[in-house]
């Protein structure tokens, strides 16, 4: 009986290490934040998910490689969508869309006695890399850092392509007070 038992713990352990592994490589990919990837939302040494294969909306903190080198970004439009800054307010298919998100940083960044006023510089989507008829092509995103003076994103790479997202950021599992579900607003 004792054998019995052992063979069946030793399987359990097994399948439950496989399933684990298996999660890891399809489902969840996580990492840790560093100084470039910072914002309101998720700070420096955090410890993310980011959820593989998962529907890709506006607004979602997504990870994404370009160059075999990963990025921290914000879903701002999606394919067919027209993209345009202007005075520090996005205006998505022709409507004024406000960013909550941004709030905090916004502010602070306001505050700062070297603030020259805008947060984010006036782009158009004509000026961006593979823009063609001022649209987002489709099975791309336009993909922007919430820190805005930080280029290295859509403005610097073009359009990021649905293959180079690694996932949708989601949940943060360090440190353990801020242990949860990330909010699209923070």
């Amino acid at each position: 009986m004792p054998r019995r038992d052992l063979i069946r713990n030793v399987i359990i352990v097994g399948v439950l290490v496989l399933a684990l592994i298996l999660l890891r490589i399809f489902v969840f990919h996580p990492f840790s934040i560093n100084d470039k990837m910072a914002n309101a939302s998720v700070k420096t040494g955090d410890l993310v998910i980011a959820t593989r294969n998962a529907q890709v909306d506006r607004s979602d903190l997504v990870l994404y490689k370009v160059g075999g080198k990963e990025y921290l970004g914000r879903v701002i439009a999606k394919e067919n969508d027209e993209v345009s800054y202007v005075d520090d307010v996005l205006y998505l298919n022709g409507q004024a869309t406000p960013e909550p998100y941004l709030n905090k940083m916004l502010n602070k960044h306001l505050a700062a006695p070297t603030s020259n006023g805008y947060y984010t510089d006036d782009f158009f989507l004509s000026e961006l890399k593979g823009t063609k008829a001022g649209r987002v092509p489709s099975d791309t995103y336009l993909v922007l850092n919430d820190n805005r003076g930080d280029t290295e994103d859509s403005r610097e790479f073009g359009y990021i392509h649905k293959n180079q997202i690694e996932g949708v950021v989601n949940l943060r599992l360090y440190p353990l007070n801020k242990f949860g579900f990330i909010k699209v607003e923070e």
